[in-house]
């Protein structure tokens, strides 16, 4: 979820209005702090000296620090060093086979790995449009999917309102008309509110309308959900002739890169041969290279059902325990993001001071993350949070709530929020 006022797509008189926000947010110790020297396990983290319950991370599964990573990075790294010093155009690691070769056994797509989804959005969508092509894309799509999309050059390109298929539908009647494809450009799940793309109406759509194409960056849905974690879009879209999806190698994957799902070798192949930061930009260093070969491999394993099944359990927990405690969370899909809306920036930063007192880790939200008069907190369950964590949080929530006098959020019915 990001803000379309931002500088990544905005007018350049933003910058002062962003520069501002987020000197703020630094000044009052919410955002752009560096962790302290303690070591890193998961459950805590060192936050400028104090443990803090970890209630901020992006690493749903906690395979971060799994040995398995750690050896795999490692090994790569007694093989390979700390760099693979060649353009990737001209002689890429070997472990990049392995990969993609795991990759499409977990997503049943040709698959091209990129250095991260920043870059395999720009890599792919310059080359997938095509002149005569449209493209809508959702407000509340991610920063990087906006920076990638002011890319294309001679593409008609629309944003739209979040989730509104009934807009959707209305502008792929007139651009069917005439434009050869329509490309609809959005996030599986959404990184702030935690909500899901309306992916069982969007496969109707596609049934229905043939020049509809769908580009879904599914960065935070990868790992934790789908048959071997290939997500939730790629696990419910059966058809994908006219889907390409991405996925994070960061996050719950727990390593570096993104991929980028095709549904044909010779798009892949395009892709890589003619997205530009395929051919220009630097490769995942072997050590990350390492550990993304070590992460598919549990992915491809027995144990990944039962990793899913656990974080399913505390995803439920959280939304339980919320409902239990008068906490109005933005909205209770059952995923790992969650939002709490404190619409000042200075009550969020109260509150994200006063739970850090109390010993917990959150993430303060606010412009140019989310649009003014919004700003919130932003917290995530993984594996590394126990059920009494939850509850703790929760129920130091309530008493927080009360203190702030905080409302159930306005933000899901803000349109232009991103």
């Amino acid at each position: 979820m990001t803000n379309p006022d931002s500088p990544s797509f905005a007018p350049a008189h933003l910058v002062k209005a962003m520069d501002d926000g987020m000197a703020a947010a630094a000044e009052a110790g919410a955002l752009m702090q560096t962790a302290g020297p303690s070591d890193y396990y998961g459950r805590y983290v060192d936050f400028a000296g104090q443990q803090l319950l970890n209630f901020g991370c992006c690493s749903y599964l906690g395979l971060e620090v799994r040995s398995e990573l750690k050896e795999g990075a490692i090994d790569a790294t007694r093989r390979y060093g700390a760099q693979f010093p060649f353009p990737r155009a001209l002689l890429q690691s070997p472990m990049y086979q392995e990969l993609e070769t795991s990759l499409r056994a977990m997503t049943s797509g040709h698959v091209v790995v990129a250095a991260s989804t920043s870059l395999a959005h720009i890599s792919a969508l310059p080359v997938l449009l095509e002149p005569g092509d449209a493209a809508l894309i959702d407000v509340s799509a991610h920063a990087s999917l906006h920076t990638a999309s002011a890319l294309l050059r001679g593409i008609p390109l629309e944003p739209l309102r979040h989730n509104r298929l009934d807009l959707l539908e209305k502008r792929l009647q007139v651009l069917s008309a005439k434009h050869r494809r329509v490309w609809y450009i959005i996030d599986g799940l959404y990184s702030i509110l935690g909500d899901l793309a309306p992916i069982d109406e969007l496969a109707q759509l596609l049934q229905k309308y043939p020049a509809l194409h769908l580009y879904v960056d599914d960065a935070h849905s990868t790992s934790w959900t789908g048959t071997f974690g290939r997500g939730y879009a790629l696990e419910r879209l059966v058809d994908r002739e006219r889907v390409v999806g991405v996925l994070s190698l960061n996050k719950a994957f727990s390593a570096a890169g993104g991929a980028i799902i095709l549904p044909t070798e010779a798009l892949a192949n395009r892709v890589r041969r003619a997205g530009g930061p395929m051919v220009f930009s630097g490769a995942i260093q072997p050590p990350m290279l390492g550990a993304a070969v070590a992460s598919a491999r549990i992915h491809l394993s027995p144990e990944l059902p039962t990793l899913q099944s656990g974080l399913s359990a505390r995803i439920q927990a959280t939304i339980t325990r919320a409902a239990a405690h008068g906490v109005p969370l933005a909205d209770t899909t059952h995923t790992p993001v969650f939002f709490l809306e404190c619409k000042s920036s200075e009550k969020a930063f109260s509150l994200t001071t006063s739970l850090r007192d109390e010993g917990f880790c959150v993430a303060a939200t606010m412009f140019p993350i989310v649009p003014r008069n919004h700003a919130g907190i932003r917290f995530t369950i993984s594996l590394h949070n126990e059920i009494a964590d939850i509850e703790a949080l929760m129920s130091a929530l309530s008493v927080q709530v009360k203190r702030l006098g905080l409302e159930p959020s306005s933000l899901p019915k803000i349109e232009q929020c991103a």
